[in-house]
């Protein structure tokens, strides 16, 4: 997949927007080291000082597909692909239901999906060189434990990403769903999950695993079993 880097956009989704709309085929990436306009689900604000890596793949949406709300779910486990054995046996990385990277439990990732048209914008936000401070849960930066430049991270995530889309046509999730789970945050412990966006309705169970449609079940006091296919794992920080 060709890769064309910037040192600096308002986000890198945008970018790839414009790119499509100025007759780019889809099925490219943009990358970039730093965001003035990052943004993640709801609209948060997305922090991507110099050095951070911001990254789009832009491809033509499988429409008839669905389980393409399972394209997140195989994004976040890409992304773990990459970054575990750069981590060695020094730190653990899991999967943050859906998507999300953590590290030692403190956020490393995040993605924001837009379906814009026929096009899908995939945007990778990863903390690189330096780390958010003011946000409400703990956060971490890959420069602590790995020395690995922007560029070749890039392409690192780029090239797992494109083989494991790949798959995904060929196959769906199913078969990538045993080693998602095996490396999903919270696993065989009790979660907590918002399910609107004010975090005002609220979910919670023993974690127990994820569909191959993607869904998260969570079990309570009981045994019964619930399905989510929709939610915000809470890591909110406690103080």
């Amino acid at each position: 997949m060709e890769i064309s880097f910037y040192k600096e956009v308002d986000s890198t989704n945008s970018e790839a927007k414009r790119l499509v709309d100025g007759g780019k085929a889809p099925g490219f990436a943009v990358v970039a080291e730093r965001q003035t306009a990052g943004r993640g689900r709801f609209d948060r604000v997305w922090q991507t000082p110099t050095g951070n890596l911001a990254l789009t793949f832009a491809i033509t949406a499988p429409l008839s597909r669905p389980d393409l709300p399972t394209l997140a779910l195989m994004t976040g486990l890409a992304l773990h692909d990459v970054i575990q054995p750069l981590l060695a046996t020094r730190a653990t990385a899991k999967i943050k239901w859906p998507n999300d990277l953590l590290i030692n439990g403190h956020k490393v990732s995040g993605t924001l999906i837009e379906l814009v048209g026929k096009v899908l914008y995939i945007g990778i936000g990863v903390n690189l060189v330096s780390r958010p401070e003011n946000v409400p849960y703990e956060t971490f930066s890959l420069a602590h434990e790995v020395d690995i430049s922007l560029e070749a991270l890039a392409q690192a995530i780029t090239e797992c990403w494109s083989r494991y889309l790949h798959h995904w046509l060929e196959a769906g999730f199913l078969p990538l769903c045993d080693s998602y789970n095996q490396h999903l945050f919270g696993r065989g412990e009790p979660l907590r999950i918002s399910l609107d966006r004010d975090r005002q309705q609220w979910a919670t169970g023993i974690c127990k695993a994820v569909t191959p449609e993607g869904h998260l079940c969570l079990a309570d006091q009981n045994g019964k079993v619930t399905r989510y296919n929709a939610g915000d794992i809470d890591i909110i920080r406690t103080l």
